[in-house]
């Protein structure tokens, strides 16, 4: 299976973010990166422009950092599943096609997270391709013979040069370690370190709060970079932040799985049960979703080997493995399945429908623990490259529903740098006790599930039915919830308490429950455009007056820039873009990638115009689950007051509409009300679902 990369608006927004700091500024190309020749006042103006459009704190200063001192340093905080490796991707290659810099230095905290980085560059290198003509020559350094040839490279050839680097590669106290700041023979005679910062390299960290020590920015300020680009989910320092897509904002655009949590709280005795609950819930989602060509995967986590392959026992199956077979055996036997699925499940035995991803022993090939961090940011992690190789290589091969193994037994040493979108089942294993953070635990299958076709299941009126990873636990749901929260400073989104078997209403009165089940059916909408009319109403807004800031040229595919950022086909854009005036088009040479910014803008708001004149509503038979209900009353007709659950919305071509409140009013109708100011798009469109509901019915802001 090949998967399929496709631009997605939220990670354009990210890569903008970076490369709209610098507009402005003169392209150069060259072996050396050119000077920023922004002045400082100009390049806080568009900062605070990025950071006003991003509804971010306005920067008071330039933050300066022992890593990148006197230079830009800007973070962009992006949700574990949703891109960041493929942002600062293609954020590389955009700053190359605005400005020509060309060489960059991606800094990761472990070999883990090393081989996963080089794996995405290779796996997007034919995507990028396609959007940009080109692609970067990516390698990982070394201080070998062949590894300093392509530091060789990065230095003198054309082209986008990336060259990925792990933090002990040039910070531990080892000698290989400071072979890149000794003067080498096979070299020259020149330090590696020295060639390297004669690029003055762009460098992108990785996780940069696991690099954070003094001694780490000493190491990372000897490369000379011409800025500081920082990336990920849980900044401990902050620079100037250019972007943000949190954990709460990653779930409410459906950009990553809804977890669930079955929390079972057993002793090590308790095993079975945990496994044979994982059994229960991966047979349950694959039932689901075999007709939708979605391979079903489930992720145990475990902290011995032993436990899974025990080389002293006949048949070296280890405990785990023994109790995984019987269970399998006896629940895939009763599981209701006809037809292909039916074929499917009954095609594998228990034995071939798991393995194994663990460190090898190169004497005896057996599997084993293998040698982990003892101290650092990389403390219980594993060292061995090579079942991270195998990890990465096998996950696409994994995705295929032609390939028998669905159940993964790995190392909880091997709890990062890699992930895989099917995993839609986890099973923690381990020993109580054991620390490892729950957030890394369920990063493995946060990112949403692709399909035979390697196309992400991502449709918005169905992304989180489908996409809802289940974490099995020896915690109650309780403590799951609070240690995750805690790990997040309380910015994860709720899990759901995927034990509770029917959804809760003991604290409804008679009153309140006639309420709740006026309002408790899910909608899907239809929406039939007018195409002619559509563009009609494009072409009028786009010859508005409309006057841009100079900024810089460069070769841009408008038609499909257009296209993307507003969802029409290429074929409508370019009948709406032949009708603009020329007037409209001076502004195009002037400011290409303002005007497309602006463009797209007139455009989708006049597409939520039409949309609401054309938009109808239909019930399922799907039900929210009830939470609780707030008796306090927040308007003086009402007579009840229920207060919705979070995860009530009524779905719009604009966006998710999310109604705080329904209220009963003395005249037998109902008022749903909202606390925050929506868009009023997604307002007028929600008014459309109202007619729909069994009884008069309006909204209301507050």
């Amino acid at each position: 299976m090949k998967l399929q990369f496709k631009v997605q608006h939220y990670q354009t927004q990210a890569v903008a973010a970076v490369a709209d700091v610098f507009l402005g500024q003169p392209r150069s190309t060259g072996p050396r990166n050119a000077e920023i020749a922004l002045s400082p006042l100009q390049l806080m103006a568009n900062i605070h422009t990025v950071q006003a459009q991003r509804d971010l704190p306005l920067s008071r200063t330039f933050a300066d950092s022992i890593g990148a001192p006197g230079v830009p340093n800007l973070d962009v905080e992006m949700e574990t599943g949703t891109g960041k490796t493929y942002v600062y991707g293609k954020t590389i290659l955009e700053l190359s096609r605005r400005y020509g810099w060309s060489r960059f230095v991606v800094v990761v905290p472990s070999i883990a997270i090393r081989e996963g980085v080089k794996r995405s560059f290779d796996l997007t290198a034919e995507h990028f391709q396609q959007e940009y003509g080109t692609r970067p020559r990516t390698f990982v350094y070394s201080s070998s013979p062949a590894g300093l040839r392509e530091v060789e490279r990065f230095a003198s050839e054309a082209g986008v040069q990336v060259m990925i680097i792990n933090l002990q590669a040039f910070n531990a106290p080892g000698r290989e370690s400071r072979r890149i700041y000794d003067e080498l023979d096979a070299f020259q005679g020149r330090r590696p370190i020295d060639v390297l910062r004669e690029t003055r390299p762009i460098v992108i960290v990785d996780e940069p709060q696991k690099i954070g020590s003094s001694r780490s920015l000493e190491s990372l300020s000897r490369f000379n970079p011409l800025m500081m680009l920082r990336y990920s989910a849980t900044h401990r320092v902050e620079h100037v932040k250019v972007h943000r897509l949190d954990a709460v904002a990653a779930f409410r655009q459906k950009l990553v799985k809804k977890v669930a949590v079955r929390g079972l709280e057993l002793s090590e005795d308790g095993r079975r049960i945990q496994i044979r609950e994982v059994i229960k819930a991966h047979l349950e989602k694959e039932r689901e979703l075999f007709g939708q060509g979605v391979k079903v995967l489930s992720l145990f986590f475990i902290d011995e080997v032993a436990k899974y392959r025990d080389y002293g026992r006949p048949g070296v199956l280890g405990p785990y493995a023994e109790m995984f077979e019987q269970e399998y055996a006896a629940l895939s036997a009763v599981v209701p399945a006809d037809g292909e699925y039916a074929d499917y499940l009954r095609r594998d035995s228990a034995a071939a429908v798991h393995g194994g991803y663990f460190s090898v022993d190169k004497k005896s090939r057996h599997w084993i623990d293998g040698d982990v961090y003892k101290t650092g940011d990389e403390a219980g992690q594993s060292k061995d490259l090579a079942a991270y190789d195998l990890i990465l290589r096998d996950q696409e091969r994994l995705l295929s529903l032609d390939e028998p193994v669905r159940f993964i037994f790995s190392h909880s040493a091997l709890r990062e740098g890699w992930d895989n979108p099917n995993v839609f089942v986890m099973g923690m294993l381990k020993q109580s006790g054991t620390r490892i953070s729950r957030r890394q635990e369920i990063g493995r299958g946060l990112r949403l599930a692709v399909n035979q076709q390697g196309r992400r299941m991502d449709n918005p009126l169905t992304v989180h039915e489908i996409n809802v990873l289940t974490v099995v636990t020896d915690e109650s749901y309780t403590e799951f919830v609070e240690g995750l929260q805690k790990e997040s400073d309380g910015d994860f989104p709720v899990p759901v308490d995927d034990r509770r078997a029917r959804p809760r209403a003991l604290e409804f009165g008679p009153e309140a429950q006639r309420l709740w089940n006026l309002i408790n059916r899910k909608a899907v909408y239809r929406v039939s455009l007018a195409t002619d009319r559509l563009v009609a109403a494009g072409i009028a807004a786009l010859n508005r007056p409309l006057l841009m800031d100079p900024g810089p040229g460069g070769n841009y595919d408008l038609v499909g820039e257009i296209s993307v950022r507003t969802g029409l086909t290429r074929r409508t854009t370019a009948d709406l873009l032949e009708q603009v005036s020329d007037e409209t088009f001076t502004q195009f040479r002037r400011n290409p990638e303002g005007f497309i910014a602006e463009a797209a803008r007139r455009i989708n708001e006049q597409k939520a115009v039409q949309t609401v004149g054309q938009l109808t509503y239909e019930l399922r038979d799907e039900r929210h689950e009830y939470r609780y209900v707030d008796p306090a009353p927040i308007d003086a007709d009402a007579q009840i007051v229920v207060k919705l659950p979070r995860d009530y919305v009524i779905p719009t071509p604009a966006g998710d509409y999310r109604p705080d409140w329904v209220l009963g009013l003395a005249d037998g109708s109902i008022r749903l009300v909202d606390s925050l100011t929506e868009d009023d798009a997604r307002v007028q469109c929600a008014r459309r679902w109202l007619p729909v509901l069994p009884v008069e019915a309006d909204l209301w802001h507050r």
